[in-house]
């Protein structure tokens, strides 16, 4: 159910932290590093004693991709994002996912594809503030002509934003701004990203499986 939001604070803005990010990626041995500027829109409702909120937007990365072999494959892709949050009024656990998928091509013109996965969460009584920093994990399969090379690490970062006047009635819209930095190695090294939450809509998690996170 849907409620009104006037009587609410910025004090669950950790859901906006995925709107508008920088990310640099890096990976031990053969691995990825990359800059990545997003853009997008968050649109956040009360689901019970929740707020639930959904992002959609544009994602450029440019970067250098390292093979095991040592070949470097200078890049530069762009895409779409997607994104839902969830913040727990009473329980005060704020957890984030946001998926992209960006293609283009390398210098010397080989397609590139570039599917990612970010999950953050925090607990906390004030789950975000102007300049706080944030800490999760990320996951990213490229495909670079007929090769799949997999990455996984921790990121953190910090988010600047605000609300902004609402299009749909009865929600609330999020603006801001953020930098991430991610850190990894080649594979699946890091532990799985929760997708078992109830509150994950099925649209979602379709999207996630046509980008390879969900089996």
């Amino acid at each position: 159910m849907r409620r009104s939001f006037a009587s609410l604070s910025n004090h669950h803005l950790l859901l906006a932290a995925l709107l508008v990010v920088t990310i640099a990626f890096s990976a031990f041995g053969g691995g990825i590093s990359a800059g990545a500027v997003g853009t997008g829109t968050l649109v956040a409702w009360l689901s019970g004693f929740d707020l639930e909120g959904a992002i959609e937007g544009t994602i450029r990365l440019e970067g250098e991709l390292a093979t095991d072999e040592g070949e470097m494959f200078p890049f530069e892709v762009e895409g779409t994002l997607r994104g839902f949050g969830v913040s727990g009024i009473l329980t005060s656990l704020t957890e984030g996912w946001i998926g992209f998928e960006a293609e283009g091509r390398t210098d010397d013109g080989e397609a590139i594809l570039v599917f990612g996965l970010l999950y953050t969460s925090r607990i906390s009584v004030v789950p975000l503030e102007a300049d706080a920093m944030f800490v999760g994990t990320y996951r990213a399969n490229v495909t670079l002509g007929d090769a799949r090379h997999s990455f996984s690490g921790d990121f953190t970062g910090s988010v600047d934003g605000g609300v902004e006047e609402a299009e749909t009635p009865g929600t609330i819209q999020f603006g801001g701004s953020g930098a991430i930095r991610l850190d990894g190695e080649v594979g699946d090294a890091m532990p799985p990203t929760p997708l078992d939450r109830s509150a994950l809509p099925e649209g979602f998690l379709r999207y996630l499986a046509e980008l390879g996170f969900v089996t």
